[in-house]
């Protein structure tokens, strides 16, 4: 079980690895047609892989945390079919007051090493 008391600020917690495939788009598309434009994946997907690697790599986690923030800064967005794989870290941990807060940063780059993005979570961890 990931713990707050567990949590080692720079520590790398996992890799992951995602196909942007059809399938996963038109998805997204079904929510947003508006993204429909080309076949490079919409900026707003940055958050779907993001937690999609916390949800896939955090497990077992306690039940009641709560997604406080997320910001994004994109290099390059990858295209339809392309390999995009992840690293999460625990940027930093701390208390304030009775509350735990955990950052998590993500470094997403193309299978070749290219960068794509990054991204940092902020999230009110249960225990």
């Amino acid at each position: 079980m990931f713990l707050f008391e567990t949590f080692e600020p720079g520590a790398m917690i996992g890799t992951g690895s995602l196909i942007l495939d059809a399938k996963l788009v038109r998805r997204w598309h079904t929510l947003f047609p508006e993204d429909r434009a080309s076949d490079v994946m919409p900026a707003g997907m940055t958050a779907v892989v993001l937690i999609r690697t916390y949800s896939d790599l955090l497990q077992p986690r306690p039940p009641g945390n709560i997604h406080g923030a997320q910001v994004f800064e994109v290099t390059r967005l990858p295209r339809l079919g392309d390999t995009i794989k992840t690293i999460l870290t625990c940027q930093s941990k701390e208390m304030r007051g009775e509350r735990r807060w955990v950052r998590f940063n993500l470094d997403a780059t193309a299978a070749d090493g290219t960068a794509l993005f990054t991204g940092l979570m902020t999230t009110l961890w249960a225990k």
